[in-house]
């Protein structure tokens, strides 16, 4: 569909190309149009029936938005000026670029007039009065703005420092730790200031290992420079002997079903300190729970990040009574089996771990490295056992037994603590525990040892999951630890009491003897194919389908959606509805 412009009767314009031409262009009468386009539309009547959708209205398009949605096009139209220099144009742009600038998003235009100024009900709303949907949006808004009421922790022994004859931070103590370090030379154990350099382009900015050498192995290359290494071999030594870094990997065996298969992992007390003790996060750590609210009646909820959440109050309430002052280390494992060939079936099955006290802006960059690969588990596909239910048996054994050798030592330091130095210097009496299991719904299911098409969390029927009035309750987790006890009893009572509490018959579970955990609380929703592709995405299909892009557009732009920056952006999108796509 094509229209002309009102001012200069510039004709084979698309609604997009029609609304930018009017930004961008610098002819006086479109500038003037453009300028007159968005001075807000009042209609006091209701918008009853939209008009044929093949009928182009007459007038300036841009009147179509509302007041909230012109400040969302100015800003979009702005970032077109900038991508493309100085933001001006002649009035008589090229084919080229009026080719780009309509396959560039905008804002969709609205197809009736009726559409301008109005404000649209939502029948959700119909049930509340204006005053409750006025609470909301000052919710809302004191959201948006972090105006937040954040109640500490009663007990101000929790996440405290133990007491130290000295502080010192952590680069403090490793520049005692080099032996030839001294006031003229602080880039050792390098040789000089060009020496550190090199090292840093060839391992962050350089080519492979192997151009690297082929480089250094040019006569007089190395020595012009005054390198203390002549090829990658000796720069990795140097770096993995005399450079701090994260725990070395170590390999055993684990026998399951009378197989032995090989695990590598590192030790996760160390790579916790390493977190713990990185002098990049001293300042963002957070050592106890608090209650954020959005008012100061403190009625109003607000969880954002996880000290901010239930968990880690009530458990600070649990090891309070038997180790007050104690600072908890939530420990984060997420796991994922990857393909890593196109050919020949070739993957790897990643475990790696993370830190609640390091805020979530921080966890979820990985420039930041804040993400430990804790190890690697077997992927070996059982081919010996021929059996299907023995497979599915020794697979799943097989993974809790890796991931119980992986995760044992957080049972001694899970109750008894331990001391651990922040990046700061500063020294408390930590307590890792493990609190969050993040994966997919097949690793939700082989963690919590619960069957395929049943909730990993609560016990509602697989038949009734689409209902919304079918009551349900997490699962007894107390009941599930007594089933497991029953294996010293006999295989058929324990393979029983597995069934009656609702989990495969799992040979002791890596979360069994963890203390303060329930695994059914700590598997946390795939928000990728849970909630996104499970939810939302299948839910904004089906509306558009139902009510048409248009309506749905519509109501996204009343409820201000447009103005969420937060939200990754499509950059194909053609309806508000697709826009995060």
């Amino acid at each position: 569909m094509s229209t002309k412009c009102p001012a200069c009767a510039r004709d084979n314009l698309t609604v997009i190309g029609l609304s930018q031409h009017l930004a961008k262009s610098r002819d006086p009468r479109c500038h003037a149009l453009y300028q007159q386009s968005h001075t807000r539309v009042n209609v006091d009547e209701p918008f009853d029936e939209p008009c044929n959708k093949s009928e182009v209205p007459e007038g300036p398009h841009v009147n179509m938005y509302k007041e909230e949605m012109q400040d969302f096009e100015d800003e979009v139209l702005q970032s077109f000026a900038e991508h493309d220099g100085n933001g001006e144009h002649d009035g008589n742009s090229s084919d080229e670029e009026d080719g780009r600038e309509e396959l560039e998003w905008e804002p969709p235009v609205q197809e009736d007039e009726g559409w301008a100024g109005v404000e649209v009900d939502d029948p959700m709303d119909h049930n509340n009065s204006s005053i409750d949907r006025e609470t909301r949006h000052q919710i809302e808004r004191q959201i948006a703005d972090h105006n937040r009421v954040i109640e500490s922790y009663p007990d101000r022994r929790a996440g405290q420092p133990i007491a130290q004859a000295e502080i010192r931070n952590v680069n403090a103590t490793y520049a005692s730790s080099i032996d030839n370090l001294n006031a003229e030379n602080p880039y050792a154990p390098f040789t000089s200031q060009m020496d550190w350099e090199v090292a840093q382009w060839a391992k962050l900015r350089g080519p492979s290992s192997t151009a690297f050498s082929d480089l250094l192995s040019i006569d007089g290359v190395s020595e012009r420079l005054g390198l203390s290494y002549k090829n990658a071999r000796e720069l990795n030594s140097i770096i993995d002997t005399q450079l701090p870094g994260r725990p070395r990997f170590r390999r055993e065996q684990v026998v399951v079903a009378g197989e032995a298969f090989d695990i590598f992992y590192r030790d996760i007390l160390e790579c916790i300190k390493d977190l713990y003790g990185n002098p990049d996060f001293a300042d963002f750590l957070v050592f106890a729970p608090e209650r954020h609210y959005t008012d100061t009646d403190k009625t109003v909820r607000y969880f954002g990040d996880m000290h901010t959440g239930k968990w880690w109050w009530s458990t600070q309430k649990k090891l309070d009574k038997q180790r007050p002052g104690a600072t908890i280390i939530p420990v984060i494992i997420s796991t994922d089996k990857t393909q890593v060939t196109v050919f020949r079936n070739k993957t790897a099955y990643p475990v790696y771990l993370t830190i609640g006290n390091i805020p979530k802006e921080i966890r979820q960059k990985p420039s930041r490295r804040a993400q430990i690969l804790l190890g690697y588990l077997p992927t070996t596909h059982l081919e010996h056992i021929t059996n299907k239910a023995s497979h599915r048996r020794s697979a799943a054994n097989l993974y809790h037994a890796c991931m119980s050798r992986i995760l044992s030592p957080l049972e001694k330091a899970g109750l008894d603590g331990l001391v651990m130095q922040s990046g700061d210097g500063v020294s408390r009496h930590c307590h890792p525990l493990f609190a969050c299991f993040v994966g997919d719904y097949p690793e939700q299911l082989l963690a919590t040892g619960i069957k395929t098409t049943e909730c990993p969390k609560c016990d509602i029927p697989p038949d009734e999951l689409e209902s919304s009035t079918t009551p349900f309750e997490i699962r007894d987790f107390n009941a599930v630890l007594e089933a497991l006890a029953t294996i010293d009893v006999g295989a058929l009572e324990f393979v029983q009491a597995c069934r009656e509490a609702g989990i495969k018959p799992i040979v002791h579970p890596f979360w069994e003897k963890l203390p303060y955990v329930n695994i059914f609380q700590a598997v946390t929703p795939d928000v990728l194919h849970q909630l996104y592709q499970g939810l939302v995405k299948h839910l904004l299909n089906w509306l558009a389908e139902a009510c048409g892009s248009a309506e749905i557009d519509a109501r996204l732009y009343d409820k201000g959606i447009d103005r969420q920056t937060t939200l990754v952006r499509s950059p194909k999108a053609t309806t508000l509805t697709s826009l995060w796509y």
